[in-house]
């Protein structure tokens, strides 16, 4: 974390050293800044700037705040409504970039960002307003080509030698698809959260099944979660979510 010049906090990281890491600096520059940095649905943390001593390259990012790890379980006081919101960002994140051909490989909850935590149970009111969710760390990232076709856009592997978070068990088999991928990370990183509506919680379990055939898109999931919770007096939602601890 910095600051700049004209005071505000950023986030520089290191992107690129040598040739590793191109396809990280090569995504960010696609759809971190620019127009397509300003579309709703894309929740890319954006790209201010970018530098390079000799041939290592950083990114210059707002510094955006919390994780979404701090969702619940820690010292934030979120209610369920609260928490869901964020599942259906971080879903429309990952649909944005799944539109692009463009998978994350590493979408769990602790690489989204959200700059506050609405903390709604300490209030006990419905926010007005909740925090925009940002999807963060592309150095994993895959780009297919444009117009390969969808049987095609498979891979092999994890997404580093050394990967130590769980994957599920189409990884170990062969070719994959990593847009399925995705969203079973993300849904099996709140594998621990219940929001005690049996609806949500049937549907955040199917977003994170074994089998992919059975297992929605990014898209398809953001859409029946929105659905579900639309679908809700929001006042029904100003409530404590069921925390499992190992």
């Amino acid at each position: 974390m910095g600051t700049t010049r004209e005071g505000h906090n950023v986030a520089v990281r290191l992107v690129s050293m040598h040739d590793e890491g191109q396809e990280h600096m090569r995504i960010l520059r696609k759809i971190a800044r620019g127009d397509i940095s300003l579309l709703t649905e894309n929740h890319t943390a954006p790209l201010w700037g970018e530098f390079e001593i000799e041939d290592v390259k950083f990114a210059i990012s707002p510094f955006i705040g919390y994780t979404m790890s701090y969702a619940y379980g820690a010292w934030a006081n979120n209610s369920v409504g609260d928490i869901v919101d964020m599942i259906i960002q971080a879903l429309e994140a990952l649909a944005f970039l799944h539109s692009l051909g463009i998978a994350h490989r590493d979408a769990d909850k602790d690489n989204y960002l959200v700059p506050w935590h609405p903390e709604s149970l300490t209030a006990m009111k419905v926010p007005i307003c909740r925090p925009r969710v940002f999807i963060n760390d592309f150095e994993t990232a895959h780009e297919f080509p444009p117009h390969t076709p969808e049987e095609k856009r498979r891979l092999t592997g994890l997404p580093w030698d050394d990967y130590l978070k769980e994957v599920p068990p189409e990884v170990a088999i062969g070719p994959y698809d990593p847009f399925k991928v995705d969203v079973w990370q993300l849904a099996h990183s709140f594998s621990d959260f219940e929001s005690t509506v049996a609806e949500i919680d049937e549907h955040l379990e199917l977003l994170r099944v074994d089998d992919p055939a059975l297992r929605p898109s990014a898209a398809e999931g953001r859409d029946k979660l929105a659905a579900i919770v639309h679908a809700l007096p929001p006042v029904s939602l100003l409530i404590p979510p069921m925390i499992y601890t190992e």
